[in-house]
């Protein structure tokens, strides 16, 4: 499907859009004359995961059109991309504008790219909340929103903080090490808890983020949440099945497909997350959980139409920037633990 068509894979499915400069611009400028919003939004990528971003993005502005959206573009060329591609509604902060803000954060260049960049994200909820947002809440850019996020919103209601549980199930229990939360969505109100939980969490993430297991549940920046439901009052843990529906959690539910909506437990998925998607390097596309009893609706509502999305972005950004922006590319693999999807 085209970035610019419904996040849904139903039968339904809107026409195929070129992604041509002018017509990413043309959509650009009309999303550019939204009102603004209460809800402000934080993510942040590099150029490795351009189209990946882009594609978020485009989802996030369709189902949310009066999103303000701060992107922490982590390298020149994806700065380019992004002030190129996305409307006035999107903010790009380059590294060099946070760590004027955070100067500290500088200085953990020393840990790998992932653990510096996660290290980064606390910091980045900050820098938004300073600049007047009334809440914000930070998406990773490896997902896809799929319908309206006003459910979402109106779960959180007055919360200071709210966040995601992962779900799992049986066959992902074994994932339950990394934590019972998943960082990929955290909320803040720019009350005193929230700015006091932000604060934290940078601070945590400053002393030590890095991508092992801690016998105290430590692991990147996503283990320091298990401690947040008791350290932090007026925390909600949200429970909108659509909400941070995921490959470890995603045979947890029941999966159905109304018109032009994906249902989970009889309710629209809101965003999805693939985390540990991969194409190897004959073009096949994996994801690294093994779906089961959702299978055939996930690939054909759910998984498909974001391939499409990811290799149109990708077409674009071969053509005018000289790069392809999906993410992880290995050498072809078999194996226990992967479900192929296509």
């Amino acid at each position: 499907m085209s970035i610019f068509g419904r996040g849904s894979g139903a039968s339904t499915l809107v026409a195929r859009v070129a992604l041509s400069m002018i017509a990413m611009r043309q959509v650009a400028r009309l999303f550019g004359k939204a009102r603004s919003s209460q809800r402000t939004y934080v993510t942040y990528f590099d150029s490795a995961y351009a189209a990946r971003g882009i594609v978020m993005l485009y989802s996030l502005l369709r189902c949310d059109p009066a999103a303000r959206i701060f992107v922490l573009a982590l390298d020149a060329m994806v700065q380019r991309i992004t002030r190129d591609l996305m409307p006035s509604a999107v903010t790009v902060i380059t590294p060099d504008e946070l760590y004027r803000d955070d100067p500290e954060v500088a200085t953990k260049r020393d840990r790998s790219p992932w653990e510096f960049y996660a290290t980064q994200k606390p910091a980045l909820a900050r820098f938004a909340l300073e600049t007047g947002a009334k809440s914000v809440i930070s998406i990773d850019a490896d997902t896809q929103f799929f319908s309206r996020t006003e459910p979402m919103f109106s779960e959180i209601g007055g919360a200071s903080v709210a966040i995601t549980p992962h779900r799992f199930h049986p066959a992902t229990a074994r994932l339950a090490i990394y934590g019972p939360f998943n960082a990929g969505c955290v909320y803040w109100r720019n009350d005193a808890v929230g700015r006091r939980c932000v604060a934290d969490w940078r601070a945590d993430c400053l002393d030590w983020c890095y991508e092992t297991v801690r016998p105290d549940g430590r692991y990147m920046n996503q283990g320091y949440l298990t401690q947040w439901p008791a350290r932090y009052p007026n925390l909600r843990i949200i429970a909108h099945p659509g909400v941070n529906l995921a490959p470890w959690n995603l045979d947890g539910h029941s999966l159905g497909v109304d018109r032009d909506q994906v249902l989970v437990d009889g309710v629209s998925l809101i965003f999805f997350h693939f985390s540990g998607l991969f194409r190897d390097d004959t073009g096949r596309w994996y994801t690294y959980s093994l779906i089961d009893q959702n299978f055939d609706v996930a690939l054909r509502s759910i998984y498909q139409p974001y391939l499409s999305a990811l290799e149109e972005a990708e077409t674009l950004l071969m053509r005018e920037y000289g790069l392809s922006g999906i993410g992880s590319q290995r050498h072809r693999e078999f194996g226990p633990g992967y479900t192929v999807l296509n």
